[in-house]
């Protein structure tokens, strides 16, 4: 029988779980010839200038997503 932190912990570990699975469901940024944060022109295969344009690009998404904003929905534009 199942007391109660045992069903805390299953239902944490659930949680966690739904987390990770939807971070895996997100959209992967495609690599467009420019940074997606500063908009330098970049190789073919390049998403960001380095990786303080990357990490500010999270973070501005994460600032945009907790203030109820759409994130960037332009994943293909040109």
């Amino acid at each position: 029988m199942s007391d109660e932190a045992d069903i805390a912990a299953e239902t944490i570990e659930l949680s966690r779980l739904a987390a990770i699975e939807a971070c895996r469901r997100q959209p992967a940024l495609p690599p467009r010839g420019t940074c997606w944060f500063c908009d330098e022109p970049l190789p073919p295969q390049q998403k960001f200038c380095d990786s303080d344009c990357a990490s500010d690009y999270e973070l501005e998404q994460a600032a945009i997503a907790r203030a109820g904003r759409a994130r960037n929905t332009d994943l293909y534009a040109d």
